[in-house]
């Protein structure tokens, strides 16, 4: 019998008899887990007659037994009974989770599958005498949910269903994330599942295939556990610190290393966009490519100091923004994304929303309407995807960025009249069962003012721009330097060559040139000390 308050959900181990490959059998495979790192296993074989699961099932508690793990059953609460387990785990549509317990006694591990934060309402009510833990579900889509009847919830899901934990004090209630996790993503799903107070993170997650289906699954266990023991995501190797200050004397280091590095920045952005951001980016010291060929992303993504910039200002198909997302990702190559018109239709909703749970961005740039649509804060759905000033104030404008930040563990921006900066990156660090290492109030964050600059609102792109001007900062980024100082470098000098431009224009017309003008110059004298626009901490 085990203590319940004892059990490691680290690597839960979740059987299907129906991928094994050949030569090894479901003991086999079970055991090559269970002597590499799985802590807990479930055995789930749905199409299996009542006589051969009791048979399978005394195997592998034999085997759970030897190596000191509980074993659950799914479903066949008789099957439980029948051969002593040490839980079960139930779906919605299964025995009623005060039923269940009534059956197997107090001792026993109860687990119930959770997609909704209504569910962890009911479970509360339960109390501790109900459920033990829950799988939270389905986090990506996956081969082994044949019909699924929930869509898939991304790491945000899994957050607000944390959050939910965290609100209803269910402080008893373990729990691990399940559903499409792979080696290629376990780290970025640890890293920002996370609940908005800071106080919970995944006490683990689930895997099926990466161990039931792998030739050699002692090795491939072994990965995994290498994976969770690291504690870190270096999605961008080397340009994620735990810096929390920024010196404006520092600008002109980031300066030279863009122009040293002269780094390619692929555009998928908005046709408006295309030839103004690609003369931004030259004007940069950089290499300017637009490509929407999902063939080209790799290899591009390869190429040193490249840095992807994604703009949903025109609708791309969302299977292209997908593919470049995982390649940058996989690449460790940063991203910059501009979720452009965020809320202002349900379509750019969707969109968005499906990128943001694709994978893991360095910057996520947005307009105030933007950024407090991310962050939940807003009114309303936004008017079309203009940034024109929605009458919020400073403070609460500071909050949303924060919150987007923290969210979604990046640096984040919010333009307007005073620009804001926040680094919810944490350093790539994170705790699981230990909760983050701070909330979203404890960020650092910067204010950027250059007092106002009304004419910027009276071009196209101009918004889109600055994305190309992070990215430029970002891919010049080598050696001591990071993220958070190449987003601050970046907005600075943009606000001040908008200033400078503003001064020199004759209207709309020529702002565009004397913009590109001033980025050049500004870029070229490497003088950061003599802009306009000034960077304080808050």
């Amino acid at each position: 019998m085990f203590a319940k308050e004892n059990v490691d959900y680290t690597l839960y181990l979740v059987t299907d008899s129906t991928m094994l490959p050949e030569g090894t059998t479901l003991e086999s495979q079970v055991e090559a887990g269970l002597k590499n790192g799985v802590t807990l296993v479930q055995l789930r074989e749905k199409e299996t007659p009542t006589k051969t699961f009791i048979q399978e099932a005394l195997k592998v508690q034999k085997l759970c037994k030897h190596y000191g793990v509980p074993l659950i059953i799914n479903d066949r609460v008789d099957v439980a009974l029948a051969i002593n387990a040490d839980g079960v785990h139930v779906g919605q549509d299964d025995m009623p989770i005060p039923m269940v317990r009534k059956l197997l006694g107090p001792e026993k591990i109860i687990g119930w599958s959770v997609g909704y934060t209504h569910e962890v309402e009911q479970l509360t009510k339960w109390g501790p005498e109900g459920v033990d833990y829950i799988g939270i579900g389905m986090v990506f889509p996956t081969n082994t949910k044949k019909n699924p009847k929930k869509a898939p919830m991304g790491p945000v899901g899994v957050s607000n269903i944390l959050g939910a934990l965290q609100e209803y004090e269910a402080k008893w209630c373990k729990t691990v994330a399940i559903g499409g996790l792979h080696p290629d993503c376990i780290p970025r799903v640890l890293y920002q599942c996370g609940s908005p107070d800071g106080r919970r993170m995944l006490d683990g997650i689930s895997v099926v295939s990466d161990i039931m289906a792998a030739p050699d699954a002692g090795s491939a266990t072994k990965k995994l556990r290498d994976i969770l023991a690291k504690k870190r995501y270096d999605f961008i190797p080397g340009l994620i610190s735990n810096s929390t200050t920024f010196h404006p004397d520092q600008m002109a280091e980031y300066l030279d290393r863009t122009k040293t590095n002269r780094p390619l920045i692929q555009h998928i952005t908005n046709k408006v966009h295309q030839n103004f951001g690609a003369n931004v980016t030259l004007a940069l010291g950089s290499s300017p490519i637009m490509s929407e060929i999902n063939s080209e992303f790799k290899e591009l993504s390869l190429i040193p100091h490249a840095t992807l910039l994604l703009n949903t200002g025109s609708v791309a198909p969302l299977e292209v923004l997908i593919d470049a997302v995982k390649a940058y990702n996989e690449s460790q190559r940063p991203i910059v994304f501009d979720p452009v018109g965020y809320s202002a239709t349900e379509t750019r909703l969707n969109l968005n929303n499906h990128v943001l749970t694709a994978g893991q961005f360095a910057c996520i740039k947005g307009n105030s309407g933007e950024i407090l649509s991310l962050a939940g804060l807003s009114q309303g759905k936004m008017k079309g995807v203009d940034s024109g000033y929605n009458g919020s104030d400073l403070s609460l404008l500071i909050k949303a960025t924060k919150i987007v930040a923290y969210r979604y563990r990046t640096v984040s921006v919010c333009t307007g009249k005073t620009d804001i900066v926040a680094d919810g990156t944490f350093a790539g660090a994170y705790e699981p069962s230990g909760g983050m290492l701070g909330d979203w109030s404890s960020i650092p964050c910067f204010t950027i003012v250059c007092g106002d600059i009304p004419i910027m609102e009276c071009i196209t792109a101009s918004g889109c721009s600055l994305g190309s001007t992070i990215a430029c900062l970002i891919g010049g980024v080598s050696g001591n330097a990071n993220v958070l100082g190449a987003v601050l470098t970046a907005v600075t000098l943009y606000k001040s060559a908008g200033q400078k431009a503003s001064s020199r224009c004759r209207g709309s017309g020529s702002f565009h040139v004397e913009l590109i003008d001033a980025l050049y110059q500004f870029f070229t004298s490497n003088q950061p000390l003599e802009w306009a626009a000034s960077i304080h901490q808050v």
